[in-house]
């Protein structure tokens, strides 16, 4: 409760002092609190008083500001205003319209501050125009606290009309840019364009802000026309402009960009730095980054804790884990992002035990700093362990959900993250577009249609039936169940497809042994101006070698490299010793797994197993299984073959054999996988 001021005299102030360091400590003992100065002049004390109840309010101590002013010797409407701040900008909307009424006089600074405080909340869009039309003197601040608010509201019709209604002498350059830049959150350029242009008074951040509108908007022409008539360029402009070509990958461009500005005397600010540097990261520009970290430390950004995050991040995505350490290490105050971000790094380079060591050491852990470890685990294929740190975590959201599932698919345990996913939906989790696609790609993989199918209905109830990515996992989830017309039917509901789309389509298809339909959507996408990719010719490939098409299959897979650029992978050599073995040409398939470039695959030889299983080709079986042994001792799959090729032939002497050093290498069948449904559990959309 805010109490009447006391009549307290200058000299008794170092008391007042004292008596406040007590309240504050009372109120918050784990801080270390710094001692409130005394003003040298009896003249500064209100206006000294008033300073520290707006710091001690940008620092959230609420107590604090909150003592000051109650044992303040007089108060004036800054005082006032100043404590509604204090209580508006800390989220105590209720206590700050308290203040606002009991005081004795407003003036615009009071009013803009309460119409501010509701207006920041969309909920509270209602109290706040009531206020905006019930205040007497308005000024441009209070029609542009007003447009701010509707705009960010969602309600640009009650913005437009506001600015409308603002005295032609106030509007420029605030109103209209409140106005512009509502606008410019919702895409709305025409609109911004033309309050921009009907503007008589720009001010710099009409500028930049229309350069930005246009870079988001993909206007790279216009946003440079715009940069170049600017009168006076500041750092936000010039940041602007380094963040579009950045965007755009012309990391050229903004290295020129972040030159002239400092031949022009115009500081970076630890934002401009922050872009920089993650532009040098994506296009692996190590000594680019490096000189830019160099720079910022000769220009004091050393102790900015945003800026040290972002040089973490750069270094490790440059490959430089070493440094990113060192980064880390000489670090005077961390916050949870400085951890995250290394603990991150190390995972993105699978070093795993390095990052669960950093996790294990940190101070305080978000829900981030938990899911990293539960997906590098899950990378490492340390599912029990993945599961065990889930089941610890004191918080869970749906991303981290999204990660232990994903995981779960991930690593092939299809049926374990069925019966999370189950969990999921009964705690009434939020899904999300990936979980729901690792989840499709494991339906799939399991052939459960029914449960298939409440998933797609879950994401047109979600509106995610646009999902491109979703879509394509649709179409995998119904072909591989069995349902290839529903397949058909999802592909032609597409209005605009792309490779991922197209890809799936084609290896649905193959699947079912539908070549020539494979050969004529590959033919489709190519005259549509899509470029088939490795998957694409995965696909074609696997066509071919289910119908059993040898020359079509010879012809695409040298037209990979001959036409298209694209070296054949490992995958593609499998296929095309499964389609030559599939055809008994087991020879030309020896051939080729001799010529794979980075040497034979256990992928390729266990292809090669199962030709010579079905041409019964014992002497080539036997040499094959060596050669799969060499690369996979403890896979138990050579020993089955061989011994039931040597079954079928009647050498039942050499199948003793081939039992026995089975048993001598102490090598156990692989566990089958058992079908399973997921439970009753329906499947709904999130309200």
């Amino acid at each position: 409760m805010l109490r009447k001021p006391n009549k307290k005299s200058y000299r008794q102030w170092s008391l007042l002092s004292n008596v406040l360091q007590l309240a504050t400590d009372s109120h918050n003992a784990q801080c270390q609190l710094q001692p409130i100065p005394q003003p040298k002049k009896p003249g500064n004390l209100r206006a000294f008083l008033n300073s520290q109840i707006t710091q001690r309010g940008r620092e959230g101590n609420l107590n604090e500001a909150c003592s000051i002013f109650d044992t303040m010797p007089f108060r004036d409407v800054i005082s006032w205003t100043a404590m509604l701040m204090a209580y508006a900008d800390n989220g105590e909307i209720s206590k700050a319209r308290e203040v606002f009424e009991q005081m004795p006089k407003r003036n615009a600074a009071s009013w803009n501050a309460m119409i501010s405080a509701y207006a920041r909340d969309p909920k509270l869009l209602a109290e706040s125009y009531e206020l905006f039309s019930a205040m007497p003197n308005k000024n441009s601040v209070t029609y542009a606290a007003m447009i701010t608010g509707f705009s960010r509201g969602g309600r640009l019709l009650q913005a437009e009309e506001v600015y409308r209604r603002m005295p032609l002498r106030l509007r420029d350059p605030i109103g209209s840019n409140a106005l512009i830049s509502g606008y410019l959150r919702v895409g709305a350029i025409k609109k911004a364009v033309q309050v921009f242009r009907g503007m008589i008074f720009r001010d710099v951040f009409t500028w930049s802000s229309m350069v930005d509108g246009y870079w988001k908007n993909g206007m790279v022409l216009e946003a440079r026309q715009a940069f170049e008539a600017m009168p006076v360029k500041n750092v936000v402009s010039w940041t602007a402009m380094i963040h579009g070509y950045a965007k755009i990958g012309d990391l050229e461009e903004s290295l020129q960009l972040f030159s002239q500005m400092r031949k022009e005397n115009v500081n970076p600010n630890s934002t401009t730095f922050a872009i920089m540097l993650d532009a040098c990261a994506e296009f692996g520009r190590r000594r680019e980054g490096t000189q830019i970290h160099g720079l910022a430390i000769a220009m004091g950004f050393e102790q900015d804790i945003f800026l040290a995050n972002t040089l973490i991040v750069m270094y490790y995505r440059v490959d430089n884990m070493d440094e990113a350490r060192k980064m880390f290490d000489a670090m005077s105050r961390r916050d949870v992002v400085s951890w995250n971000s290394l603990i991150n790094g190390y995972i993105k380079k699978d070093k795993i035990e390095e990052a669960y060591a950093l996790f294990d050491s940190m101070p305080e852990k978000d829900v981030i700093s938990w899911t990293s470890i539960v997906m590098g685990f899950s990378k490492r294929g340390w599912t029990e362990e993945s599961i065990s740190l889930f089941e610890l975590m004191p918080q869970k959201d749906d991303v981290s959900w999204t990660a232990i599932i994903s995981g779960l698919v991930h690593n092939g345990k299809l049926e374990i993250a069925c019966q999370w996913f189950s969990k999921m939906v009964k705690e009434g989790i939020k899904l999300n577009r990936l979980v729901i696609s690792s989840m499709l790609s494991a339906l799939a993989s399991l052939a459960i249609l029914k449960e298939g199918m409440q998933i797609h209905a879950c994401v047109v109830k979600m509106g995610l039936d646009y999902d491109i990515f979703i879509l394509s996992s649709l179409i995998s989830m119904y072909s591989k169940c069995g349902n290839l017309s529903e397949s058909c039917q999802i592909f032609s509901s597409i209005r605009t497809s792309n490779i991922v789309t197209i890809n799936s389509m084609i290896t649905a298809f193959a699947q079912h042994g539908l070549a020539q339909e494979a050969f004529d959507l590959f033919r489709k996408m190519q005259e549509d101006g899509y470029m088939p990719n490795e998957i694409t010719f995965l696909a074609i490939l696997t066509a071919c070698s289910r119908s059993g098409l040898v020359e079509e299959g010879n012809h695409y897979f040298n037209s990979m490299r001959s036409v298209h650029g694209i070296e054949p992978g490992p995958d593609h050599y499998t296929c095309m010793v499964d389609l030559l073995g599939r055809a008994g040409l087991l020879h030309e398939a020896l051939n080729l797994i001799n010529s794979i470039p980075d040497g034979p695959h256990s992928a390729a030889w266990g292809a090669m197993l199962s030709a010579t299983e079905q041409h019964s080709n014992c002497n080539l079986a036997k040499f094959t299984s060596q050669k799969f042994f060499e690369l996979e001792p403890e896979n138990a799959t050579p020993y089955a073959v061989l011994s039931k090729i040597y079954g079928t032939a009647g050498l039942k002497e050499d199948e003793d054999v081939v039992r026995r050093e089975k048993h001598f290498r102490g090598i156990k069948k692989s566990p089958g996988c058992s079908w399973i449904a997921m439970d009753s559990t329906e499947i709904n959309a999130p309200a």
